[in-house]
C-alpha cells in the first residue's frame, strides 16, 4: 500500500436538502418552521448536515387580500374578522383553538390576533435572504417574519418594516432593502417558485420535500419530521423511493 492510499481524504458530509413550501400568513407553516428546527436538532448525532430552502406560496390572492385597518393612522389586528368572514364565526373559532392547541405543543407563543396583509414582498425578501447566505440568513429572516405575523402583530407588506429586518439579519442596509423592496428584482424568481408549487399540486402550505423523494403536506409534530429524517439520513444515499411518500395531517 502506498503512502497516498493510506491518507485517503474522507468522504464529505452528505447533504440533504430541504425544501419547505410556506407562507408567512399561515399559522401551520409557523408551527412546522418550528417542529422541523427541533427534528433537526435531534438528528445531531448522525453524520449529515441539512440544508433547509423555504419557498414562496401565497394563500391570498390580490382579490382577498383585506385592507388593513387604521385608527388614527395606526394599522389594527384584522386576522379574526377576516377568519370569521373566510370560514363563519364557530369555524373560525374551531380552527384558530386547534392552532392554539398546536402552538401550544410545539412551544410557540401565539398572539390572539393579527395583522393579515399579502406576503409578496416578504417572499422576495426571503429568496433574496437565501441567494445571498444560504439558510444561514434566511432561516433567522424566517423566525423575524413569522414572530411578526404571530406574536407581535406587525404588517409583513409593509416596506419600513421589511428594511428593518433585512438589516438586522445582515442582508443590506434599510436604504438597501427599501430600493429592493420597491424595485422588481426576485419577483419574477418569487412567481415562478409558486407557480412551480402549483404545477406540481401543492395547493395548500406547508408542503416539504426531503432529499427529493419524501414530500410531507400539512404541519406535522417534531415527532414525525424527527422519525422520517432520521430514516432518510441512515439509508444510502443511493437508495432510490419507489414514489413520494405523503403525510396529510
Amino acid at each position: 500500500m502506498s503512502d497516498s492510499d493510506s491518507t485517503l481524504s474522507p468522504e464529505p458530509q452528505r447533504t440533504i436538502k430541504i425544501i419547505f413550501i410556506s407562507d408567512y400568513l399561515c399559522a401551520f407553516c409557523y408551527i412546522g418552521n418550528k417542529s422541523l428546527k427541533d427534528a433537526i436538532a435531534g438528528c445531531r448525532d448522525l453524520d449529515v448536515r441539512f440544508d433547509v430552502e423555504f419557498r414562496p406560496f401565497t394563500l391570498l390572492c390580490q382579490s382577498s387580500a383585506p385592507e388593513v385597518p387604521k385608527v388614527k393612522g395606526e394599522k389594527v389586528p384584522n386576522r379574526k374578522n377576516y377568519l370569521i368572514r373566510k370560514f363563519g364565526k364557530e369555524q373560525a373559532e374551531s380552527k384558530w383553538k386547534m392552532i392554539e392547541e398546536l402552538a401550544q405543543k410545539a412551544g410557540l407563543p401565539l398572539a390572539e390576533d393579527g395583522i393579515v396583509a399579502r406576503s409578496t414582498l416578504a417572499h422576495r425578501l426571503s429568496v433574496k435572504a437565501y441567494k445571498v447566505g444560504g439558510q444561514a440568513m434566511q432561516g433567522p429572516l424566517n423566525d423575524i417574519l413569522f414572530k411578526a405575523v404571530f406574536t407581535d402583530y406587525q404588517d409583513v407588506s409593509d416596506v419600513e418594516f421589511l428594511a428593518d429586518a433585512a438589516e438586522k439579519v445582515g442582508l443590506m442596509n434599510k436604504t438597501e432593502a427599501t430600493t429592493f423592496l420597491e424595485d422588481t428584482d426576485c419577483k419574477n424568481c418569487v412567481n415562478q417558485m409558486i407557480e412551480a408549487a402549483r404545477a406540481s399540486g401543492v395547493n395548500g402550505v406547508p408542503s416539504i420535500i426531503i432529499d427529493g423523494k419524501w414530500a410531507l403536506n400539512g404541519v406535522q409534530s417534531t415527532e414525525c419530521y424527527l422519525q422520517i429524517l432520521r430514516k432518510i439520513a441512515q439509508s444510502s444515499p443511493m437508495t432510490e423511493c419507489a414514489s413520494i411518500v405523503s403525510v396529510k395531517s
